[in-house]
């Protein structure tokens, strides 16, 4: 009874939580970034502990490029004879020209209720230190423009006030995923929101709120034909009035006797939103070599969209590798036998 109550109010947490928007760092690789998704997928493998690193580089010139990099480490532990995780995580994120760095370092939590045989109830929490920092000397505003020769001139004085150079504040995100496992079946729902305190930031000496951004994702994994599976996929993202949608799905080959590879697949998805058509296709690959994953992906604009040459495409690649689980359940003890 008390497990089940656990669930309700979480779940009312989520329902009865006020809506808010404003867009964030994000992988087209989505599942590729577990601890990034959701908390609650903090040690949701099997394994002891895993290390996972992911670099997204978003823009056709270098000095111009979005640039994205996280490196996240988690780990198994048990409470009371159930299953639970911690994990930490580091993100640095550039912008364009690099006027703004961010920095953000994580700790990650989640504890696991077994629903059923079968299902069980993954419960994240993540709290964590966000610095961002910007340069002015390669940024202009409005009243930097200048008419006689057509564009910004940083050498005109500003009226702007900018408070601060740097920033800091506690942020806060929590996540729920219910996961039905099966030896051929598997399925995952989840949902998160981050910026839960909705933290203060702002450089100037007006204040502004980060308001929450609300993940929704699910997959399904089905093997058919001995050794082939195939994966369908869906993330939803909301924030700040701003929403983005990615459907898709991965296919491959499963080597279930082999002790090099567990598989080899490949991906293909849309990147939209509700309210606009897809305006990205990606294409991903990706194998498993003994205890490690590598993953890559390209996001291809779709003709008839316009793009700064700083935004359109981007590469990803992800590493990671997870330790196989090697606690031991049934505990005998040898005796000689008469």
């Amino acid at each position: 009874m008390k497990k089940y109550l656990i669930i309700i109010t979480i779940l009312n947490l989520w329902i009865f939580s006020s809506f808010a928007y404003a867009q964030d760092i994000h992988f087209s690789k989505f599942f590729s970034a577990p601890l990034i998704l959701n908390p609650a997928n903090t040690t949701n493998y099997h394994g002891n502990w895993s290390l996972i690193s992911n670099y997204r580089a978003q823009g056709t010139k270098t000095e111009y490029s979005y640039i994205t990099s996280t490196v996240a480490f988690d780990f198994l532990v048990y409470i009371n004879k159930e299953r639970a995780g911690l994990g930490f995580i580091w993100i640095n994120d550039k912008s364009s020209d690099n006027s703004m760095s961010v920095n953000k370092m994580f700790i990650s939590s989640a504890y696991f209720i077994k629903i059923s045989h079968k299902s069980y109830l993954h419960m994240g929490l993540q709290a964590g230190y966000v610095n961002k920092r910007i340069d002015y000397s390669g940024i202009t505003f409005p009243d930097q423009f200048d008419m006689s020769i057509g564009y910004f001139n940083p050498d005109i004085s500003t009226e702007e006030i900018m408070k601060n150079a740097s920033l800091s504040y506690l942020d806060l995100n929590w996540g729920l995923i219910w996961s039905y496992k099966t030896p051929e079946f598997t399925s995952e729902i989840g949902m998160s929101m981050f910026h839960y305190n909705k933290p203060n930031e702002s450089f100037s000496s007006i204040d502004y709120q980060l308001n929450p951004r609300y993940v929704f994702h699910m997959f399904t994994e089905k093997a058919f034909l001995n050794n082939y599976f195939i994966k369908p996929k869906l993330i939803y993202v909301n924030q700040n009035k701003a929403s983005e949608l990615l459907i898709g799905f991965d296919t491959g080959l499963l080597f279930f006797d082999s002790k090099i590879s567990k598989n080899i697949y490949i991906g293909a998805f849309f990147r939209g939103g509700l309210n606009r058509n897809p305006d990205a296709f990606i294409v991903k690959t990706g194998f498993n070599y003994k205890n490690f994953d590598f993953t890559i992906s390209y996001d291809i604009e779709i003709p008839g969209y316009e793009f700064y040459s700083y935004t359109k495409n981007a590469f990803e690649l992800s590493i990671s590798y997870k330790r196989p689980e090697t606690n031991i359940k049934n505990k005998t003890i040898p005796c000689t036998v008469f």
